[in-house]
């Protein structure tokens, strides 16, 4: 998959710093700043912006950001506390601030809460016809399932129609890290056209960051100052470590 001249899936994953700033001025203040260090992927996560609520105030904001993201790919989240974000929307709210962020033709991707999401297969389609590709995403904060039910979940998502399934998961030990990249690989071996995205958060999953390109994670996500999930290594160490990686194993 090619995004704005950047390549999902070959030659590790692509990068994803996320915007976590609660005013306009702070949030175009921080983009400006990752698109002049030639970031290929800006998340926003919207939960954390204080006036969320307010749909115009979110167009606003969109419409301020446009002119400086140019080539780089642009994901709009919002996530809520029961996925590890900073605050909740009731399912009505949540839809249609997703449906008008894809109508303003800005992002390039929208973040789609999978399981919290009342029949997800319609709203992907609603998204889809708005012009953005969906991320179908699902968090587990307290721990890292089996290995078949990570797969399952990855392949549910993608069988929905999502252009990319995303799955995240706490590790209570070093095995867990190990089980998770085992669920993506083995997804992908049933479903060789699918776009996934899998971390294992915290210290112990730190690693998981970084070897997407060896078991089949296609995008990362790196700090700014600030993280938005546990284990998030900071933007330049975790270029400098992909890049030697690269160097090392060549293509994936």
């Amino acid at each position: 998959m090619e995004i704005k001249g950047h390549v999902f899936g070959t030659s590790g994953p692509v990068l994803c710093v996320p915007v976590v700033e609660r005013t306009s001025e702070d949030i175009l203040k921080t983009v400006k700043k990752m698109t002049g260090r030639g970031v290929a992927m800006i998340e926003w996560r919207m939960d954390w912006f204080s006036k969320v609520e307010d749909i115009a105030a979110v167009s606003a904001v969109l419409k301020e950001l446009e002119p400086y993201l140019g080539t780089t790919v642009f994901l709009c989240t919002f996530r809520s506390k029961a996925q590890g974000g900073e605050r909740s929307l009731s399912k009505e709210a949540c839809r249609e601030l997703n449906r008008e962020v894809a109508k303003s033709g800005v992002a390039d991707l929208v973040d789609l809460e999978f399981f919290e999401t009342d029949n997800p297969g319609h709203e992907i389609k609603r998204l889809r016809q708005e012009g953005v590709r969906v991320v179908c995403s699902n968090h587990n904060f307290q721990k890292t399932p089996s290995v078949r039910e990570m797969k399952e979940q990855l392949l549910e998502m993608v069988k929905a129609g999502g252009d990319f399934a995303k799955l995240a998961v706490m590790p209570e030990e070093k095995r867990d890290v190990l089980d998770l990249m085992v669920a993506v690989m083995e997804a992908k071996e049933q479903c060789p056209g699918s776009h996934l995205i899998a971390m294992s958060m915290g210290k112990e999953g730190t690693i998981s960051r970084l070897l997407g390109g060896w078991y089949g994670s296609e995008v990362t996500f790196a700090s700014f100052g600030k993280t938005s999930a546990p284990g998030q290594l900071d933007y330049e160490k975790a270029m400098e470590l992909l890049e030697k990686m690269k160097e090392c194993a060549g293509e994936w």
